[in-house]
């Protein structure tokens, strides 16, 4: 079943994407120009790792609203009630979605990266061990996805926070703005998240080649939370929703 869900989303997607393709160009070219006012302005461009905390922020944004934007493009179309329906369950539609999601930007980055690579000669470093940890950081920054999902069956709009969200961790992670500008406290709770322990480890990767063991157990706990979190949270909200009635209404 889930892979019949995959290739139906997948599918969908490239539908979208061969009749709204000049959405999509237009899409990567404004990607393509925020990495480059990003380079430009990063003072570090000649560290091969500068441009990781911009990647992982700029596609974790899209894996935290994915899901509660969907819910609310399914109350808009009026389809919700078939999506509830479904057998796979709500909860396992909106992960495949936000995977699909994420596959599609990945391959956008990559390819604007590349093209910028090309066009500005700046040295990009890569180690292949960045990917899963790239995975791991999603799995925990899925949890925020889930909760706003959660909290969209029931209130509709609350997909507009992910902005909010998306931008916190801008500045949480110190892509733009080192985290020893910051007050203590707060460096403490850039800290607890999950994408900046990722950062860290894929920056180190990149710098020296090395994995630390300890810094590796760290992300897989702390992304467990904050899905299990998202996860119990949602179905917290999801079981109150149905008591109380889902509002369909967009």
């Amino acid at each position: 079943m889930i892979v019949h869900l995959f290739r139906a989303e997948f599918r969908r997607y490239w539908a979208e994407l061969k009749t709204y393709y000049p959405d999509q160009i237009t899409s990567a070219v404004i990607t393509g120009i925020i990495f480059m006012v990003f380079i430009l302005l990063n003072n570090n461009h000649q560290d091969p790792a500068f441009y990781i905390g911009f990647a992982y922020w700029f596609l974790i944004s899209s894996l935290i609203g994915e899901a509660s934007e969907s819910i609310s493009m399914e109350k808009q179309l009026g389809t919700l009630d078939q999506l509830l329906l479904r057998p796979a369950g709500l909860e396992a539609i909106l992960v495949v979605k936000t995977i699909v999601w994420l596959v599609i930007n990945l391959v956008k980055v990559v390819v604007v990266i590349g093209l910028l690579f090309v066009i500005l000669r700046f040295d990009i470093g890569f180690h292949p061990l960045i990917l899963p940890i790239f995975v791991l950081t999603c799995i925990g920054i899925f949890g925020f996805s889930l909760f706003l999902a959660g909290l969209t069956l029931k209130y509709t709009k609350t997909a507009s926070f992910e902005s909010i969200i998306s931008y916190l961790l801008l500045f949480l992670t110190g892509s733009i703005v080192p985290l020893t500008a910051f007050p203590a406290w707060l460096q403490g709770v850039a800290d607890f998240l999950p994408i900046t322990l990722g950062i860290n480890i894929s920056r180190q990767l990149i710098d020296r080649g090395t994995l630390d063991i300890s810094q590796l157990f760290w992300l897989v706990v702390q992304s467990a939370v904050y899905v299990l979190i998202g996860h119990l949270m949602y179905r917290y909200i999801y079981h109150a929703s149905k008591r109380s009635g889902i509002d369909n209404a967009y």
